[in-house]
This record gives C-alpha cells, sequence and structure tokens, in this order.
C-alpha cells in the first residue's frame, strides 16, 4: 500500500490523491441532502415518536430514505457491476 502511495506521489504529487474529489462531492451533497430531508419529512407525516419503537413505520423510513439516497449517488452508466446480474440480462435480452 505505501508503495502504491508513493509511485502516485512520484507521478503527480500530492494533487493526485485528490483526484475525482469534485465529483464525488457533487454527487454526495445532493444525495445526502435528500436523505435526510426525506427522513425528516417522512418522521413528521408518519408521526413518528422516538420514545416508541415502531417496526413498519421504521423499515419504511429505512427503506425510502435509502432509495432517495441511491437515486442520487449511484451512476446512472446503465453497466451492471454484478456478474450475476450481468449474465441474467444477457439471457433476458435473447428471450
Amino acid at each position: 500500500m505505501g508503495n502504491i502511495a508513493r509511485i502516485l506521489y512520484q507521478d503527480e504529487g500530492l494533487f493526485r490523491f485528490w483526484k475525482g474529489a469534485q465529483v464525488m462531492a457533487s454527487g454526495c451533497v445532493p444525495a445526502h441532502a435528500s436523505y435526510f430531508l426525506t427522513y425528516e419529512h417522512l418522521k413528521m407525516y408518519l408521526n413518528f415518536d422516538n420514545d416508541k419503537l415502531n417496526f413498519s413505520k421504521t423499515l419504511l423510513i429505512g427503506c425510502t430514505t435509502t432509495f432517495a439516497h441511491d437515486f442520487f449517488i449511484t451512476p446512472a452508466d446503465g453497466k451492471c457491476k454484478c456478474p450475476c446480474l450481468s449474465e441474467l440480462s444477457q439471457v433476458l435480452a435473447v428471450c
């Protein structure tokens, strides 16, 4: 690991470690904003009480906020990263 860091530093200097940070920040800011905004609105809409544990409301809020977050942060390149799903999509394309 240290060897790789040294090679990267020798090639492009200290700024090499920050390459792509702006792109990640431009995706993370709206993703996290949508996460917290969805969380707070659903808590208010569902009258969620932090003192009482309600599994169904907690599950609904958690799933919805995760979907809102992932909508912004997941790349929309259309490429499948999972080999098993990639094979399935090829089979379905043939059918």
